[in-house]
């Protein structure tokens, strides 16, 4: 079947711009590389290699049944298999497939997980060529039976959507693992810092980098917000010396500029610096001492593992780091003393960001109208209670902890001398 056919047949002709580039050639590549693909016993042994509780397995097996039975469905599952793992790995090419359950029912929620965990067999000669232990394979491979449960739960049966499925690629690359309650993913730092360390008293010091625009409350401005006091960061390294805007440990900018000497401050994080990315997986509380247990064991791991990859920092931007989460939850809240951890800085959250993190789901989108939005948690109820009041502002969204500052409980930029609100 060509691609027209097979979008005709699915239900899918507004997608053909998504499914029509390099059809032919999937459908030979994979016809002769993963003719068993759907085949029963291949997908037992799929599912085994992604961790899939056995709660979930007959789910994947009876939908790989469907689609073979399924001329056009099958040829599906080939072209993603082809994007996934039959050629140069293309991201965007997954994300833009379209959602097939409404053609083919629930069998259709789970085509591109299927095509997924048949690359099993690369993404375990990554884990057997670095001896990764199989618990942390287990670990990390938890996402999987998560989004189980979660799509269960929201909508009455498995979904692992295109990007969901993009994610997961990330772990059957193995550039993702997971540790205690955090996942580390190898990476760039891609944020507009300049981190220093002053060599005498150990300080550290973020820049922003030349160009970025600030509101007057020293977070990025971003599209759409009033332009009327803001000011433009501006970092320059001559004559032994950088000059820039700083930005607190508590995540804001400053107008007022810094001249850092060269011999006395080291820069030790730049922007395309290599990083291990954060990301914090659902499904369970953000325990305080479990996150701090997870940085201890990634000095261990990935030294042990990956010896040749030396991060500079570990990075993260997510609406957790939301400096707004500091004026609604208590003190002791396991997300506000998390940020008191690691050193903040402004990335432009989007307004919507915390009320989505708190309110919407996998699947599920936060409620249009937040009068109706649930109250069954006190930081849901507290987040409510705010916006009733006027209103919240979001700040911050990205942090980073330096290797050597991991000392947990320490809060060691917030204590630091220097540069405190």
């Amino acid at each position: 079947m060509d691609a027209r056919q097979v979008a005709e047949q699915l239900e899918i002709t507004d997608y053909i711009g998504s499914i029509e580039p390099g059809w032919e050639q999937s459908q030979e590549t994979a016809a002769a590389a993963m003719p068993h693909m759907l085949a029963p016993d291949f997908v037992e042994t799929a599912c085994e290699a992604a961790c899939i509780s056995s709660q979930y397995r007959p789910a994947v097996l009876a939908a790989a049944a469907e689609i073979s039975r399924n001329e056009a469905a099958s040829a599906l599952a080939r072209y993603a298999w082809y994007w996934l793992h039959g050629t140069q790995y293309d991201g965007a090419r997954i994300r833009a497939l379209p959602r097939l359950t409404h053609s083919l029912g629930a069998s259709g929620g789970l085509l591109y997980l299927i095509a997924l965990i048949s690359g099993f067999e690369r993404m375990q000669e990554v884990h057997r060529r670095h001896a990764i232990p199989e618990d942390v394979v287990r670990d990390t491979l938890s996402q999987i039976d998560l989004y189980f449960r979660e799509t269960i739960a929201e909508q009455g049966y498995p979904e692992v959507v295109p990007h969901l499925v993009a994610w997961l690629m990330n772990h059957y690359q193995g550039i993702i693992y997971r540790l205690a309650r955090l996942q580390f993913q190898f990476g760039d730092n891609r944020y507009s810092i300049r981190v220093s360390r002053n060599r005498q008293t150990n300080e550290v010091l973020a820049l922003s980098e030349d160009g970025v625009r600030f509101r007057p409350d020293g977070q990025v401005l971003r599209p759409g917000d009033d332009c009327e006091g803001s000011w433009e960061a501006q970092l320059s390294v001559a004559d032994g010396v950088a000059q820039g805007n700083p930005i607190l440990p508590q995540g804001r900018a400053l107008t007022d500029q810094v001249r850092l000497s060269l011999d006395e401050w080291q820069q030790v994080l730049a922007p395309g610096d290599p990083v291990l990315h954060l990301h914090i997986p659902g499904g369970e509380p953000m325990a305080y001492d479990a996150c701090g247990e997870a940085f201890r064991q990634a000095l261990e791991f990935f030294p042990r593992h990956f010896p040749e990859y030396r991060f500079n920092a570990f990075m993260c931007g997510s609406w957790i780091l939301d400096t707004a989460l500091q004026e609604i939850a208590a003190e002791t809240s396991n997300m506000v003393r998390f940020q008191r951890e690691v050193y903040l800085f402004p990335i432009g959250l989007r307004d919507d960001s915390l009320p989505s993190g708190l309110f919407g789901g996998l699947l599920r989108k936060m409620p249009e109208d937040l009068s109706q939005a649930p109250r069954d948690t006190s930081l849901q109820r507290a987040y409510l209670d705010a916006r009733g009041s006027g209103g919240l502002v979001s700040g911050g969204g990205g942090c980073f902890l330096l290797p050597e500052d991991v000392d947990w409980g320490a809060q060691v930029y917030v204590r630091q001398p220097g540069h405190r609100e």
